[in-house]
């Protein structure tokens, strides 16, 4: 009984372990830009800040979402924000 005992708390001390350890390991920092649909002027422009100070890396990533979000929601300002990244690609190669 005793045994039984022990291996059942072992098993739930286990499984709790994994199941924090597999909620800890996926907090990894989300970056988005450009929240709504339609942005101020002045929203515009420190969006178009923030896309000058990313890496390479990061504005590729940047393009395929607006790659996306132009096929699922066109807009003109979504295809200016596209174009606009897709030029900084191109300075910064």
């Amino acid at each position: 009984m005793r045994l039984l005992l022990l291996a059942s708390i072992a098993s739930a001390i286990g499984a709790a372990t994994t199941y924090a350890h597999a909620a800890a390991v996926h907090r990894t920092p989300v970056y988005r830009i450009g929240m709504s649909d339609t942005l101020s002027p002045d929203s515009l422009q420190l969006l178009y800040r923030q896309i000058d100070q990313l890496s390479v890396f990061d504005l590729k990533k940047v393009r395929e979402s607006y790659i996306y979000r132009n096929r699922t929601q066109p807009s003109d300002q979504n295809k200016r924000i596209l174009l606009y990244v897709e030029e900084r690609i191109k300075g910064a190669q």
